[in-house]
């Protein structure tokens, strides 16, 4: 199971969590406070800071020795001038990026409660999400759909905003059932079960609603799948001339039912594409989002 980010979260977001995910922090937990080196570690930061000006005010003063030693006077003090001015406007960039906030860092705490992340979910609420995470990767990254042949499902627009709203609901499931188990541990009495049962009822029927959802999409993908695999035999059959001529050049008196049957399997294999394209269009647009 992968982390689901929301449909507006820039592809740089989505990025960094392959290489910092460390970064990232659940949805229960508090959103992250803007962090700059002061505030991440002030006294390694001041102490850094302080060697910095002290390396830059000894090899100015050591340049100025050497230079008094071996140049004319003016000439030394231009120098040293020049010298102090790079000195001075370098220690001004690090203190200024010692203030910064890491991009890194900025991205997740502008972007938090926009994603959810693995351990957001429990066992019950996670493998759904999985299906619905595989079903979609397989529609987006089907042959049909990069050549633009269910363009009308709009499958860009419509599974991303499908995958959000279902892990927002499954994280949500995931919360109160950690709730009621927590509520149901100890006594059991009937006050209890009165509150309780209900709430399990309920409960029950938002995680059945889910899965139908995520059967949806698992019959989507399998309607691309197939659609994928003509679209692959379709292209296996633009090499049947190849193979005539193969025939023509090794049997040329042998057996020529198998090539005069190609032409009724390319009939046979457009027809089959067709419907293949038309049902995965079909289940496609049982998923799209209310206009």
């Amino acid at each position: 199971m992968e982390p689901v980010f929301a449909p507006g979260v820039p592809d740089g977001v989505r990025r960094l969590y392959e290489r910092r995910p460390e970064l990232f922090v659940a949805a229960d937990a508090p959103r992250p406070r803007r962090e700059t080196s002061w505030s991440a570690a002030p006294g390694s930061t001041f102490g850094s800071l302080l060697v910095w000006i002290g390396v830059c005010v000894g090899g100015w003063i050591l340049a100025l020795i050497v230079m008094a030693a071996t140049l004319p006077t003016a000439v030394a003090g231009w120098i040293s001038v020049v010298l102090a001015g790079i000195a001075v406007v370098a220690t001004g960039g690090i203190v200024v990026k010692t203030m910064a906030e890491d991009r890194g860092h900025k991205a997740v705490r502008v972007q938090h409660g926009k994603y959810l992340l693995p351990e957001d979910f429990d066992d019950v609420a996670g493998r759904l999400l999985g299906r619905a995470q595989r079903a979609v990767k397989t529609v987006l990254e089907a042959t049909v759909t990069r050549r633009g042949l269910l363009d009308d499902v709009k499958n860009e627009l419509v599974l991303p905003e499908q995958l959000w709203d279902i892990a927002q609901v499954l994280r949500e499931q995931t919360v109160l059932r950690a709730r009621q188990q927590d509520v149901a541990r100890g006594m059991a009495t009937a006050e209890l079960d009165a509150v309780l049962g209900p709430q399990r009822r309920a409960l029950a029927l938002s995680v059945d609603a889910i899965r139908r959802k995520v059967d949806l999409l698992d019959r989507y993908a399998d309607r691309v799948r197939s659609a994928d695999a003509a679209l692959r035999a379709e292209a296996a059959l633009g090499d049947g001339d190849r193979y005539i001529e193969l025939l023509a050049r090794t049997e040329p008196a042998g057996d020529t039912s198998v090539v005069e049957g190609f032409a009724d399997e390319a009939n046979a294999l457009k027809d089959t594409l067709t419907r293949s394209i038309n049902a995965a269009r079909d289940a496609g647009k049982t998923l799209a989002l209310p206009d």
